[in-house]
């Protein structure tokens, strides 16, 4: 017969030390959960294949991709979800926004449809979509590029519409500030100078 004996520390041990930033990251939840918000734009592919690595080397460095879980996304500002423009992808998407806002801390979420091809979407899944628009921000269809379906790393720039679409998701992510009168940038002026 085995016996197994658990010991405590004494009240008055001492305490661990706090890691600090050159210990590196810190796995406390506590700690974690202090973290000040961030002002980055967190990626979260719905399903493999998505487009989001793509899409994510197109956006600006603010932007960055994160896998979906409730920790990676919790302070953020602003998700968007990134999913193929087919009734799988808009299923996985519906399942992304779902958990991402069964999050008490539950960002703005925002969908990128990446196009799977020419031609229009599937029926099923533009009916799912009409149907996951009140539960999103915005929504932003990203065109296909059929080059890179076949080449990974074609070094050339995206298409203008590509271009576009992603100028487009920026806009609808980060609004453009409220355009002031010009008595009210003197005040702002006079109260940071």
């Amino acid at each position: 017969m085995t016996t197994t004996v658990m010991t405590t520390a004494a009240t008055d041990a001492a305490a661990p030390p706090i890691p600090t930033p050159t210990d590196g990251p810190s796995s406390t939840p506590a700690q974690s959960a202090a973290k000040a918000p961030t002002t980055d734009v967190v990626l979260v592919s719905a399903h493999g294949g998505s487009g989001a690595s793509t899409l994510a080397a197109h956006l600006p460095e603010t932007y960055r991709e994160v896998d979906l879980t409730p920790v990676a996304v919790h302070g953020t500002a602003h998700c968007v979800v990134v999913a193929t423009a087919t009734v799988d992808g808009v299923i996985a998407a519906t399942h992304a926004v779902r958990r991402l806002t069964s999050v008490t801390s539950a960002p703005a979420i925002h969908l990128a449809l990446v196009r799977d091809g020419r031609g229009q979407e599937p029926l099923g899944a533009r009916a799912r979509v009409r149907a996951l628009s009140v539960f999103v921000a915005s929504i932003t269809e990203v065109p296909h590029v059929q080059r890179w379906r076949y080449e990974a790393h074609d070094q050339r720039s995206p298409s203008g519409a590509y271009t576009k679409a992603v100028t487009r998701l920026v806009a609808a992510v980060e609004p453009a500030p409220v355009a002031t009168s010009r008595a009210q940038r003197r005040q702002q002026m006079g109260a940071t100078a």
